[in-house]
């Protein structure tokens, strides 16, 4: 072990940390950053003791030694401090924090209302305010760097991409991007206005670990260059792909009502006669919200609806869907007296901290009486407990 590094390194930590310009000495005692210095007859006690002797040999710190002839505290030459640098190959942390502050000016200043330069103005206000940056990039430019870079290019996504693939593009290297993923998540939540879950906040904006497939079965008809595929031929439906949605010129209805469902399970058991389904899988992504406006340019006179959670994640998306496709949609079975009727037959869940804060939105205030009644009663209910219901109605006719 280099003991002359160790010692450095624990003095100049110690240094750094403070506040302000102090010509107070910096100090520490030899057996905190060395324990082994404890033992006096040991090999490593030894090699500390030459590591110290060096140290102050080259007027980088100053040791005294007691009158048993140990050292016993440290002090850093504050006048070598440069040499000091030098030898551990460290930048000062002054020097980082004004390259953190310059790359943040950059990014704000030229694009200040995109991703990357509403964030550089977050972080920006926390220096002015003298508080350490967020999201464990203190002190951190190369970090710093890559987030900035990366949601800078987010946030020019216009389609779906593959996370491997956008990691190569942007960093030369398809794995890079999982090094500051989790990072890159939490800053995407909160520059996010709806209340996006974290684990689908990179959908949200068209990053993709795999192909997403779009879910249709019932009164679609697909129309192509050159054919048309009637969904409601194929047993279940039909799965395309970004790619393959993108052969589609034009979508009719054989049947003029359209419903979307938010969870896969509740998909498969939505009846599709007389009926156009398609799985949504949560807030929109940008394939399915392109289908569905291709869909409405064709069928404007379509009813339009959305059956989703009755809870306050399902009302936002909701909402979130009629504002990316421009449609009228109106909401399935999320109404007071199904909920109602969930509550009273037990079947629901109790409300989460992230439920109560979603409830605040004001996107939200259509569905004041149906909140109203969750917080009074601490309930909110998934789309399978409709099926739930469906299953308890027999028993209970077999009992009467």
């Amino acid at each position: 072990m280099d003991y002359a590094i160790q010692i450095l390194t624990a003095l100049l930590d110690r240094y750094e940390r403070r506040t302000g310009k102090s010509s107070r000495a910096v100090t520490i005692e030899i057996i905190k950053c060395c324990p082994a210095y404890r033992d006096h007859l040991s090999a490593e006690e030894r090699n500390i003791d030459q590591a110290v002797t060096c140290l102050v040999d080259w007027q980088m710190i100053d040791a005294p030694r007691s009158p048993q002839g140990y050292y016993t505290k440290l002090t850093l030459h504050l006048d070598h401090l440069s040499e000091i640098y030098a030898r551990l190959n460290r930048t000062p942390l002054a020097d980082l924090r004004q390259a953190q502050r310059d790359m943040l000016l950059d990014a704000q200043q030229r694009e200040p209302d995109s991703l990357a330069g509403r964030f550089a103005q977050t972080l920006l206000t926390q220096l002015d305010q003298g508080r350490a940056l967020g999201y464990r990039l203190q002190d951190n430019v190369k970090k710093l760097r890559d987030v900035l870079l990366a949601l800078e290019q987010i946030g020019r996504l216009d389609h779906e991409t593959y996370i491997r693939n956008f990691s190569e593009g942007v960093f030369h290297d398809s794995k890079h991007f999982q090094n500051i993923a989790d990072t890159v998540r939490s800053i995407l939540i909160d520059l996010t206005d709806q209340p996006v879950e974290k684990s689908e906040i990179l959908a949200y904006y068209n990053l993709l670990e795999n192909p997403t497939y779009l879910y249709l079965k019932g009164s679609w008809v697909l129309e192509l260059s050159d054919s048309r595929i009637p969904v409601a031929a194929l047993p279940g439906g039909i799965g395309l792909t970004s790619d393959g949605l993108q052969a589609v010129r034009a979508v009719h209805l054989e049947h003029k009502t359209v419903v979307t469902v938010e969870n896969l399970t509740t998909y498969h058991d939505t009846p599709s006669e007389n009926q156009a389904v398609l799985y949504l899988g949560g807030f929109p992504n940008f394939a399915r919200a392109a289908f569905l406006r291709l869909v409405y340019a064709g069928e404007p006179e379509a009813a339009y609806y959305h059956h989703g959670d009755l809870d306050p994640h399902g009302f936002l998306i909701l909402e979130n869907l009629k504002q990316k496709t421009g449609i009228p949609f109106r909401p399935l079975e999320m109404d007071l007296a199904t909920l109602r009727a969930c509550f009273q037959a037990g079947h629901y869940r109790p409300l989460t901290a992230e439920d109560k804060k979603a409830m605040q939105s004001p996107l939200l205030a259509p569905y004041r009486e149906i909140l109203d009644f969750m917080l009074q009663h601490n309930c909110k209910v998934e789309q399978e407990s409709l099926a739930a219901m469906d299953l308890d109605a027999p028993s209970q006719n077999e009992n009467m």
